[in-house]
């Protein structure tokens, strides 16, 4: 597997499956931005919400996505890193990831993230 920051101009073929990095038992936290749990994995499987409580991507690459799977049943915030956006909420706002969703977020630029994917299970 290529480890470090590669650029490659044209086409990419890769044989074989592309394995992303997976994190499962996931706690939310915090009821702002800041002490929310960070996701640090391709895919987060977040299965304790309580009311309020959230998820913080990464501070965004432009390509980068990340599947976040909520598998409570309590609504999740899904916060931005700091000085970034989720569609088109205000900047830092979190997007509320419906209980029991499993949703794509992926960068465009280093401060916006969109969504895409089921809105609920």
């Amino acid at each position: 597997p290529i480890c470090f920051p590669v650029t490659i101009t044209g086409t990419l073929s890769v044989g074989g499956n592309y394995l992303r990095s997976v994190q499962t038992g996931i706690s939310a936290a915090g009821s702002i931005q800041g002490d929310a749990t960070a996701l640090t994995k391709d895919i987060s499987v977040v299965s304790t919400v309580s009311a309020g409580q959230g998820v913080r991507l990464p501070t965004a690459v432009a390509g980068m996505v990340f599947i976040v799977n909520n598998t409570s049943g309590t609504n999740l915030n899904v916060y931005p890193a700091t000085g970034a956006v989720i569609n088109s909420l205000a900047t830092n706002a979190a997007y509320t990831h419906t209980a029991g969703a499993s949703l794509q977020y992926y960068a465009v630029s280093s401060t916006q993230w969109y969504t895409v994917g089921a809105s609920d299970a």
